[in-house]
């Protein structure tokens, strides 16, 4: 049996809500969610329109929630940004920073400059990302909505049938290991750069049918999960824990088989608990931090 690593915080990065162009869902939806899956921290990162100025979307949303429970929830805030290389995720900045349509070097500058780091959203997918050799810090190795997209196709009929009565096994066929993704990571690392795996949710609930909620937030949030060792649950701390790569992804949809998991490590040094011989994985563990 392999043991799965030890997590304080557990949260999920990258997610849409009502002030995004493509999502009308409140936050009221967001936090209901968050707090069914007892959440420790989440990540907003509203699409910035070309004209924006001035805080960022959803700023006011940052700060400390309290769960039913009792238990406290983070909520940082970030953006998602449109550059001629493809998208890019911007942490840890102060506001909306002039980069939408600027090449995605002079983006990743901007952000920097601003004192954020950036991290490269579904890097294969609505467009992908041109500029590999980019300095941004982090990649998204897993993006719940390039997921869901595997259900799109001639088969999408019989997809969404079964998904209708077995909600789990539709996701299961779904949920395999992101190989693309992880391959480009690993090439990353073995380069020599300090780039950090993130697990985007890219949550907007908002693709239903006869309203049938084919996204829930919920389903999303529980599905697959960013973990962070222990530290104190504060928005300056988090930034720092998720910007150093010392986080790691666990897809939560598979703990329950977590004694048939194989322990796979990468010549780079992270680590993969995998299952059904690599079709699937449970974790995907950063190789051990090198000094800056």
């Amino acid at each position: 049996m392999r043991l799965l690593a030890l997590a304080a915080l557990v949260g999920v990065i990258h997610i849409h809500h009502a002030p995004s162009h493509d999502s009308c869902a409140p936050f009221e939806d967001v936090l209901a969610a968050a707090y069914a899956a007892e959440l420790d921290f989440l990540v907003l990162t509203e699409h910035i329109r070309p004209d924006a100025k001035g805080p960022l979307p959803a700023a006011e949303r940052a700060g400390l929630y309290t769960r039913p429970d009792g238990s406290p929830l983070l909520v940082l805030v970030g953006a998602e940004f449109g550059t001629q290389d493809g998208h890019l995720l911007a942490f840890d900045i102060p506001g909306v920073i002039p980069v939408e349509g600027r090449p995605g070097r002079e983006a990743i500058g901007a952000i920097h400059a601003a004192g954020g780091f950036a991290v490269v959203p579904h890097p294969f997918a609505y467009g992908g990302w041109q500029d590999w050799d980019a300095p941004f810090d982090g990649i998204e190795v897993h993006n719940h909505v390039v997921v869901l997209r595997r259900a799109l196709g001639p088969l999408l009929p019989f997809r969404l049938l079964r998904r209708a009565f077995d909600r789990e096994g539709s996701l299961r066929s779904l949920l395999v290991r992101p190989d693309r993704e992880l391959d480009a990571w690993e090439k990353l690392l073995m380069s020599g750069r300090r780039v950090a795996a993130f697990s985007g949710a890219d949550a907007h609930q908002n693709v239903s049918l006869l309203g049938w909620q084919l996204d829930p937030y919920l389903e999303v949030f529980r599905s697959v999960q960013t973990l962070c060792p222990d530290g104190p649950l504060e928005e300056e701390a988090l930034w720092q824990v998720l910007r150093s790569g010392a986080c790691w992804i666990r897809y939560r949809f598979y703990e329950d088989r977590a004694d048939e998991a194989t322990e796979v490590r990468f010549p780079s040094g992270r680590v993969e608990l995998q299952l059904d011989r690599g079709r699937r994985v449970l974790e995907i563990r950063p190789p051990p931090l090198a000094p800056p």
